[in-house]
């Protein structure tokens, strides 16, 4: 073969070898999806070179030898392209055996028809050597195939073209200038080849499309090494981000959104379509100390809590800034993960130790009292029995010993009553039955164990609730307040004092009052009085307490959707107030919000 290189061929040749290197480069870094890049890469180089050795080539048989070999490039590069922008835009589905089938037909079927054109003509009418030029060149005339051809090229570059498009229509601001390169890079060589078509050919029979793609695949290829351009294609960061479990936000160095994925909209309640290009502060209004670390290009751990649902979340937000050379501050990646299950578990754990460390005070305190409180009235009256079995005590005496004794049953009684209520709500679960109860007739029974202090202290007391008052509730947990508290004002009024019990409803919850003008409490004594280590006071008359029963009343009103508080000064008298739900139907809405709440927790 003779050849004389020229400045066209010469260019194509050495372009078409560093092609071919780019093309083994890719096949042995990359994978898949930039692999049908590099079939495509091949195909041109394939071309180009052939085309160069073409016109370096001074007869018509070896043109031909040479359109031969760059058919292997020309035939097939359509298809490669095709394929690389499918594998782009994610649609992998498509590439199936049928449709590879499909595809390859055609070139296939040119590629044979090109090889065998000497017998049928139907892809060049006539080929034959132009030498008016300052070279050979090849004049062909084209033949149908080569117009049937023509068409499955263009159709291959416009279908992909249309994919691209509408892929970068859809894509982030971060991916656009991405799929932007790819789209112009493609037309190049298009617009090029279409010239050649029609004939505008300002290099007379020379085709100017292999050296267009030549730049394109030059372009596209130095974005691919030097720029990473197809490190991370869109759709396998739109998989990544979309499957992440913590919520993703991007920002540039001027705070402003340039990417965030699903999971965030969902952690901060974002039902804004469009966030690119809104400043952080937009979607952060009520997190000053986060979006100060931001401000402050402060990397780091902080946890923040949001309101979703009327439901408290806790985020833990991890943010992690960007800097380019120089230490020069180009933006930040910040990472939402929710932690409220860990956060909830957490004080779960917390509350069940605070309550455990209740129950052992109580305990204790419970130990205290049979060992004290019950233990020495008990002896006291087995003395007394004793002595008047010895014949030690007379009936006189006796008779006069009488309503002391009385009165220490009666402690002991209210006090074994309170301990088996406690034991009862402990051992059982504390298994509450609500219902609706009357609370005047309920006053009126507890009124009546208290006649005899009454009377002996000649104490004023009126029941004032309402006929019709009603709450709902756990009937002997309620019965055991109302005793507790109605007790202790009659133990701490004076003598001829005044207790007054009365109600007050507001439609959805009773409010009870009970209220004596008795020693009162002291303010340094208030703060405790509800509580496990709870101090013991005697009555006026010299009654004994224990403490266990406020706390008892604490713990059962609060149990019934209640609450209990306490106005007092000393020597003033006390107010105590008991608030529980007027009906049952008060107590729905809050028994579904717990519903809701225990469903997310683990």
């Amino acid at each position: 073969m003779t050849f004389v290189p020229n400045i066209y061929s010469t260019v194509l040749i050495l372009s078409g070898i560093i092609t071919l290197l780019l093309c083994i480069n890719i096949f042995r870094k990359y994978e898949i999806v930039v692999r049908w890049f590099g079939f495509m890469v091949l195909s041109i180089a394939v071309w180009a070179l052939s085309y160069g050795f073409e016109l370096a080539s001074t007869n018509l048989e070896e043109m031909l030898f040479w359109i031969n070999f760059e058919y292997l490039g020309v035939a097939f590069m359509p298809a490669c392209w095709f394929f690389f922008i499918v594998k782009f835009t994610g649609k992998d589905e498509w590439i199936t055996k049928r449709n590879l089938s499909l595809v390859l037909v055609i070139p296939l079927t040119t590629l044979f028809l090109v090889w065998t054109n000497e017998f049928h003509h139907l892809h060049y009418k006539s080929v034959s050597v132009d030498s008016s030029g300052p070279f050979p060149l090849l004049n062909i005339e084209r033949g149908p195939w080569y117009f049937f051809y023509t068409l499955y090229f263009y159709g291959m570059l416009l279908w992909g073209i249309v994919l691209l498009i509408n892929k970068f229509r859809k894509a982030d601001k971060v991916f656009k200038k991405q799929n932007l390169t790819i789209l112009i890079s493609t037309f190049i060589p298009w617009i090029a080849n279409l010239f050649y078509f029609f004939g505008i050919r300002p290099l007379g029979h020379i085709d100017v499309t292999p050296f267009a793609f030549i730049g394109t695949v030059l372009m596209l290829s130095i974005g691919l090494l030097r720029f990473r351009l197809l490190d991370i294609i869109p759709i396998a960061r739109e998989r990544v981000l979309e499957s992440m479990q913590e919520g993703l936000l991007v920002a540039d160095n001027k705070d402003r959104i340039i990417d965030l994925n699903r999971e965030i909209r969902r952690l901060l309640s974002i039902s804004e379509p469009d966030l690119i290009g809104k400043e952080l502060r937009y979607i952060l209004p009520s997190q000053p100390e986060l979006y100060e670390m931001i401000k402050n290009r402060v990397g780091g751990l902080i946890q923040i809590e949001v309101t979703k649902n009327d439901l408290p979340v806790y985020l833990e937000v991890n943010l992690s800034p960007l800097h380019e050379e120089k230490n020069i501050y180009s933006g930040i990646i910040i990472l939402f993960r929710d932690i409220t299950p860990r956060v909830t578990a957490d004080l779960q754990i917390r509350t069940q130790a605070n309550q455990l460390l209740a129950l052992n005070k109580l305990k204790d305190r419970l130990f205290s009292i049979i060992s004290h409180d019950l233990r020495s009235p008990l002896l006291n009256l087995f003395d007394i029995i004793k002595m008047i079995d010895d014949g030690l005590i007379t009936p006189e005496e006796f008779n006069i010993l009488l309503p002391q004794l009385s009165k220490s049953v009666g402690y002991t009684s209210g006090l074994l009553e309170n301990l088996l209520f406690w034991s009862k709500s402990q051992l059982q679960g504390e298994v509450i039955k609500p219902v609706e109860i009357r609370v005047r007739e309920m006053s009126e029974n507890i009124i009546h164990l208290f006649e005899r202090s009454i009377t002996e202290k000649q104490i004023i007391l009126q029941n004032n609730v309402e006929p019709d008052c009603t709450v709902y509730a756990d009937q002997d947990m309620i019965q055991l307040v109302l005793r507790n508290l109605i007790s202790n004002a009659v133990k701490f009024s004076n003598r001829g004092g005044k207790v007054n019990v009365s109600s007050f409803n507001d439609g959805r919850f009773t409010r009870l009052c009970i209220e004596d003008d008795g020693v009162g409490i002291s303010a340094n004594d208030l703060g405790k009085i509800f509580d496990i280590e709870t101090f013991t006071t005697r009555g006026t008359d010299n009654e004994q307490g224990t403490g266990l029963g406020l706390l008892l009343c604490k713990d059962f009103v609060e149990k019934n959707n209640g609450r209990i508080w306490v106005e007092s000064e000393l020597s003033e008298g006390s107010k105590f107030f008991v608030e529980l739900p007027a009906t049952g139907k008060n107590i729905i809405v809050k028994e579904q919000m717990q519903a809701e709440l225990q469903a997310i927790l683990p």
